[in-house]
């Protein structure tokens, strides 16, 4: 499991909005992926997937403001859950 932290929010910003979900639970996602829109004051912030997996766990709704490093959402990264399905597949 791997947490998604608010970041990138510029020197002087300790909040933002969030503003887009681009994923629901239990989706996948690819490293890389926009997951959520950040607005502040003064710009939009674009978080994107640290890893490949699927969105375990949004932690923040749109329209609710996020703190500064506060957790997102969770990403579950275990390779072995996404691999289940092609094995299924095999069979």
């Amino acid at each position: 499991m791997l947490e998604v932290l608010a970041k990138g929010l510029g020197k002087n910003v300790d909040e933002a909005m969030v503003k887009t979900w681009f994923f629901e639970e239990g989706d996948a996602v690819t490293e890389g992926d926009d997951l959520v829109e950040l607005a502040t004051e003064d710009s939009v912030v674009m978080i994107s997937a640290p890893a490949t997996g699927v969105l375990a766990e949004v932690c923040i709704d749109e329209d609710d403001t996020v703190q500064r490093d506060e957790v997102l959402c969770i990403i579950d990264d275990e390779e072995g859950e996404l691999s289940e399905d092609s094995e299924d597949d095999e069979a």
